[in-house]
């Protein structure tokens, strides 16, 4: 196949290091318009989320395109970065059932999450606009999003709403027991935001604040769920009022330094403060960790509840990956049968001509000039063939699924077909 992926994610690198290679949805399609600039590299795909960051190629020269992919990765992609450890890389089938189990959250933090499958589809359509996603990716990503669809609907996998916002809300009622009563910031108005709101409305936090850059989108979240909005230029002070603070900006530096957090900490006078921050890259600057009284956990610190969260799914795990593995032969199934698709379509044109011409003749020798008549014998030809040629090209499909190619060999020599046009 020649299909490539190299990434790294939540399984094997540290969120230290996944933030240096974190990239903006708004970055995407220049992405993927200078990674298809490789003459190694038909087409190519970048995939980047809150767990993960991956390029996915269809390569014309494997070992120069995966040279070329590591070399991306790491300048462009990581802003010049050394290599570190946590890179992996498949090929061929593996990148098939990798992308299937990814858009199905078999393979997140938070198996079952249903936010990663628009991510999926957003890195799908920005290949799409960058145009280097041609008609193999295309059909992969394509038959991931069915993938996911038939899991979420044929499996318990989906049974419950799961989400890393609903995680970090699980934290914080595990840490404040009970949760009633409680004051809470949240940071940010996206859709990991809303996730995180409607779970603090179900775990009982009623008095809770939306501060956002954007202050309209805050105001829109907090008016539909029921909660406050401030500005941003009222972070400061927030911070000083609230119990549970939950971060969930997309920014490429801290949102939330070390001298906010400083003066907020002096202000509530020994009253521990719960900074739960779900951004990658991070939302918070780590080094306030470091304050007393100050609780700050990162995406990769809700790994033990998260793991919970898996386990209380695992009977679904089974069926899906069955489903993955039947998902996958169906596109390599596909796969197998594209070389078939040049002479399928020169026999077919060769044969119709053939019979079109025929018709033709004998309407000349009937004297029958009508164009009714003409374009009747015209289908009638055309229908005589599809039904001759029915059956041999489902062998010539099935050989190929087969893997070999004697009856393909032996059709082009035959019926005389054109290397030109293979």
């Amino acid at each position: 196949m020649n299909l490539l992926l190299i990434g790294l994610s939540h399984k094997t690198a540290p969120v230290a290091v996944r933030e240096r290679y974190a990239v903006n949805a708004s970055q995407l399609a220049t992405l993927n318009e200078k990674l298809i600039q490789s003459e190694a590299i038909e087409e190519a795909a970048l995939l980047s989320t809150c767990n993960r960051t991956e390029l996915i190629a269809v390569a014309r020269s494997p070992n120069t395109a995966l040279e070329h992919m590591q070399h991306f990765l790491h300048r462009e992609v990581g802003k010049g970065g050394a290599g570190v450890e946590g890179i992996y890389t498949l090929c061929d089938a593996e990148v098939v059932s990798h992308l299937f189990e990814v858009a199905a959250s078999l393979d997140s933090m938070v198996v079952g999450e249903a936010q990663i499958l628009g991510q999926v589809k957003e890195a799908y359509r920005a290949a799409v606009e960058a145009r280097s996603c041609g008609p193999i990716l295309n059909r992969l990503f394509q038959r991931s999003f069915r993938t996911a669809k038939r899991i979420r609907s044929e499996t318990g996998l989906a049974g419950a709403s799961v989400s890393v916002a609903r995680v970090g809300v699980q934290l914080a009622r595990e840490i404040f027991e009970p949760f009633q009563g409680k004051s809470v910031l949240l940071v940010g108005a996206g859709d990991m935001a809303e996730s995180a709101l409607l779970g603090l409305r179900d775990a009982g936090a009623r008095d809770i604040v939306v501060v956002n850059r954007t202050a309209s989108r805050a105001d829109m979240l907090a008016a539909r769920l029921q909660a406050r909005s401030r500005p941003f230029e009222a972070l400061a002070e927030e911070l000083a009022g609230a119990d549970v603070v939950l971060t969930s900006v997309q920014v490429e530096n801290p949102i939330i330094g070390v001298g906010p957090l400083r003066s907020a900490m002096e202000r509530r006078q020994g009253q521990p403060l719960l900074v739960i921050d779900l951004g990658l890259p991070r939302n918070v600057d780590p080094a306030a960790q470091e304050f007393e009284n100050l609780y700050l956990y990162d995406i990769d610190d809700l790994e033990a509840v998260a793991e919970r969260s898996r386990a209380s799914r695992a009977d679904a795990v089974a069926p899906a990956r069955a489903i993955v593995a039947e998902e996958r032969a169906h596109f390599e199934r596909w796969h197998a049968a594209l070389p078939l698709v040049p002479t399928i379509r020169q026999l077919r044109e060769q044969a119709e001509e053939l019979a079109r011409r025929e018709a033709r003749r004998t309407v000349s020798r009937l004297g029958e000039s009508s164009a009714e008549v003409r374009d009747a014998l015209d289908r009638l030809a055309e229908a005589i063939v599809a039904k001759i040629l029915h059956d041999p090209l489902q062998r010539l499909r099935a050989e190929a699924e087969d893997g070999t190619a004697y009856y393909v060999e032996a059709v082009r020599h035959l019926f005389r077909l054109k290397e030109d046009d293979s």
